[in-house]
């Protein structure tokens, strides 16, 4: 999916990357990568989990209509971290097992909830 995006940039982020000599396009197109429960799963101790975190965060913190949903999401949040704590359990060298297994219980999980806004 492509989106054309127009946001206001806030001051604080727009001197970091100046200072740093950083893209913004760059550096949010990273950051928007790097939200992946599988991966996030699958790599427990990863400083790479933030973005993720911060998602997260704004689910639970986000709107009551998110909040309402959230009871449909929990089964499948579930099942994520049962399989790729199932691969894990042999130790780091299944990580990538572990994240595609996850990202077939994102594919089922999506279109369940999708089939049932539909509802």
């Amino acid at each position: 999916m492509i989106l054309n995006l127009k946001i206001s940039l806030p001051e604080d982020f727009s001197m970091l990357c100046e200072l740093f000599q950083v893209d913004p396009e760059m550096i949010i197109q990273k950051f928007v990568n790097r939200v992946s429960f599988p991966f996030y799963y699958s790599r427990p101790d990863g400083n790479e989990r933030w973005a993720t975190l911060f998602f997260l965060n704004e689910i639970v913190e986000g709107s009551p209509q998110i909040q309402a949903e959230l009871p449909l999401h929990e089964p499948f949040m579930d099942a994520l971290a049962e399989v790729v704590f199932k691969y894990l359990d042999g130790g780091n060298k299944n990580v990538e097992k572990a994240e595609t297994a996850g990202r077939k219980i994102m594919k089922k999980w999506h279109k369940q909830i999708l089939a049932e806004r539909k509802k």
